[in-house]
């Protein structure tokens, strides 16, 4: 049986609601892999920008020209400062997303489990399209889905996720009822 630290929640308004939040030793230890795994996609999303910025004039220039043999030589300053200011914001909103459905995660919250899971499914395909374009790219494509399929599995496959969810979703439930007129 799971024991939960109950908190006050204020999110929707209602004053004598309280949220329950597992501890740290609740957690199923695939889930607390998560952890690390995001930590490394974390560092590639950080290392394909700074490595596009070091490698404007090689292989991002190279990238770009490969992707559009007839760019005009005037256009290929601007599209190269267009190609690492998108993988910049991008790659930024995607380190948030990750901190925080991983944060949610801990705390049992089911909709952060399917939503970290869409993101990583179409952050695989963007990735792979990305790949497509050159492979210059491929050292952090590779590792990149390879975390993204890891997650999945930590997220999905261990029944001690599976029931780690239910469980909490039936304590959820209980409370909801609890404190229904």
């Amino acid at each position: 049986m799971m024991n939960y630290t109950p908190t006050k929640s204020s999110a929707n308004g209602e004053a004598g609601r309280t949220a329950h939040r597992p501890r740290w030793a609740e957690i199923p230890i695939p889930l607390k892999w998560l952890i690390p795994a995001v930590g490394v996609g974390i560092f590639l999303l950080i290392a394909l920008p700074v490595a596009m910025v070091i490698g404007r004039d090689g292989f991002l220039r190279d990238s770009v020209i490969a992707n559009d043999p007839h760019l005009d030589p005037r256009y290929l300053e601007f599209a190269l400062t267009a190609s690492i200011i998108y993988a910049v914001v991008l790659h930024a909103i995607d380190v948030v997303l990750s901190i925080w459905f991983v944060v949610k995660i801990m705390q049992g919250r089911q909709w952060a489990r399917i939503a970290l899971s869409a993101y990583l499914v179409i952050a695989t395909f963007g990735s792979l399209y990305s790949a497509a374009a050159g492979s210059a790219y491929l050292w952090a494509v590779i590792p990149g889905d390879s975390i993204h399929v890891i997650m999945l599995v930590l997220l999905w496959a261990p029944r001690s996720v599976r029931d780690f969810f239910a469980r909490y979703k039936a304590r959820g439930m209980r409370t909801a009822m609890q404190d229904s007129p």
